[in-house]
């Protein structure tokens, strides 16, 4: 509450057109971890006070973020974790898109799916990323799951479902399985399927997992995706770069010559200047024939 009422009296001295800036995980946030003692879990400590964060920051001004997923969505959760509830959220529907929002000063931050645990950094957000003028300047970790949510918390009530076409592909094996005889509705939306099976007693929703909706539902069935759950790392971008936190992170993109040696002596200034590669992953360049970015942390 001091805090929150600080920032606001610092909002009411400001002239001029203020601009959110991006923000780093700095030291201050490792310290809190470091001192967290039993029974509280270090893990804990960085998601409060995050979230404290982003509940004071609004008072500077209300960041525009653009994101990559319907309303209710996992990037708009991401979105809504990272920059509080105070944001402007704005709809794309493609990393690229999402990507062109902040390089045209059309929105102050975009969130985009990065990098999958299964399957790696998803390419296409990087190469849109490294053909615009922006930075990647944060990123939140999130574990995602879909979850059955009706009026009763019983599946057996369960008669027809509203579901959203990505998480209804993501979910084809359980619901035939589980409620072959349901009537399964494409709506645009998890927000969307969220209102709808709340209105009346045999309807019911799939949802990313600690979705809210604006009427009370309660779980039916827990992580329903065929997959299972799934660690997705989602990228922060912005024009303008982020401070240094001194446990900050570099991504690269770089091809090099074809001949024998060549990305071993590339890699070489890496190890003489003390710097630890956490990936390195090749991808073909589109249209190139068989010419290869590089791409590293």
């Amino acid at each position: 509450e001091k805090r929150a009422r600080t920032a606001n009296e610092l909002a009411k001295l400001r002239t001029g057109t203020a601009r959110f800036a991006p923000t780093a995980d700095g030291t201050h946030l490792q310290a809190l971890e470091k001192a967290a003692t039993a029974p509280l879990s270090p893990g804990v400590v960085r998601p409060i006070f995050t979230a404290i964060d982003a509940a004071c920051r609004v008072f500077e001004v209300a960041p525009r973020v653009a994101y990559v997923s319907p309303d209710g969505g996992f990037a708009w959760a991401a979105s809504r974790i990272h920059f509080g509830l105070g944001a402007e959220l704005v709809h794309t529907s493609t990393p690229a898109a999402a990507v062109e929002e902040v390089a045209r000063s059309r929105a102050d931050f975009a969130v985009v799916p990065y990098e999958s645990l299964k399957e790696g950094p998803i390419f296409p957000t990087i190469q849109a990323i490294a053909a615009a003028d922006v930075k990647v300047v944060g990123e939140r970790e999130m574990t995602q799951a879909l979850v059955l949510m009706n009026a009763t918390g019983n599946p057996a009530d369960v008669e027809k479902i509203y579901v959203a076409p990505q998480d209804h592909l993501a979910c084809v094996h359980y619901l035939e399985s589980n409620h072959p005889r349901a009537l399964v509705l494409d709506v645009r939306s998890p927000i969307m399927a969220w209102e709808l099976a709340s209105e009346n007693h045999g309807s019911a929703a799939i949802v990313p997992r600690g979705s809210v909706g604006p009427r009370e539902l309660r779980v039916a069935r827990e992580n329903i995706g065929d997959e299972g759950e799934v660690r997705m790392r989602y990228a922060v971008l912005s024009r303008l770069p982020a401070p240094r936190s001194g446990a900050d992170a570099t991504a690269l993109l770089f091809s090099v010559h074809d001949h024998p040696g060549a990305l071993h002596d590339l890699l070489q200034h890496f190890k003489e200047r003390n710097c630890n590669l956490r990936r390195i992953q090749s991808r073909p360049v589109p249209g190139e024939g068989w010419e290869y970015l590089f791409y590293v942390e």
